[in-house]
């Protein structure tokens, strides 16, 4: 029995296995829903001997895409329905220009983001003398992270003497932060930003520097 098929536009009813992603644009909350996609390839390297951890962790997605839509850009984001992040490194068009394959990489496993941190943004109010922090609000629940601490410094001028310790936060999340934010770990621990940088490579993730707050007594 003959069926007819249309190449351009059957691909999401042919393809056995496929789930459900979503698209999520690079520095912005945008996101297309994409109903199916196909893993159509693997690649787990691990990490070398006496290391911890993935070195590398990449899947081919193949998905159709109308052309009414803008198409995904390399930085972009795949999120699949286990709530992994996957950043694009590469696209290709394919089939008379309805379907994508796209190369990404699992940049949350690949660098260990174990921690999960909440970002929040504070809230400003003028009570007559100059706008003053009045509180916070979360702005990002859960964020994958990684807390490495950096370096202590000690000042042995003050009485007693004191110890701050400063860490390095790797962030699977690119909201830009400045001083209207801080970061706060599942205990409760309030970091403070002195720092941060938006990773310039796509392989690569911000990276915040913070003092974490002394504990109230």
């Amino acid at each position: 029995m003959a069926v007819d098929l249309n190449v351009q536009d059957d691909f999401n009813t042919i393809v056995d296995a496929a789930e459900a992603i979503t698209l999520k644009r690079r520095a912005s909350a945008a996101t297309v829903a994409v109903p199916k996609a196909w893993r159509y390839s693997s690649l787990a390297q691990p990490a070398e001997s006496g290391m911890p951890g993935i070195a590398q962790s990449d899947v081919v997605w193949q998905f159709a895409w109308p052309e009414s839509v803008d198409p995904p850009r390399i930085g972009d984001s795949i999120i699949d329905g286990a709530n992994e992040c996957w950043t694009i490194l590469s696209t290709e068009v394919r089939g008379a220009k309805t379907r994508l394959r796209c190369v990404a990489r699992n940049l949350r496993v690949v660098n260990q983001l174990d921690d999960r941190i909440e970002i929040q943004e504070a809230i400003w109010e003028d009570s007559g003398s100059g706008p003053e922090i009045v509180g916070w609000r979360t702005l990002r629940a859960a964020v994958p992270a990684r807390i490495q601490p950096d370096r202590t410094t000690i000042d042995n001028t003050a009485t007693p003497p004191t110890s701050t310790a400063t860490y390095r936060v790797m962030l699977a999340d690119d909201t830009p932060l400045d001083h209207n934010h801080r970061l706060v770990d599942p205990d409760g621990a309030i970091y403070q930003l002195t720092e941060y940088a938006q990773a310039e490579r796509i392989d690569g993730l911000p990276v915040a520097t913070v003092i974490k707050q002394p504990t109230a007594s």
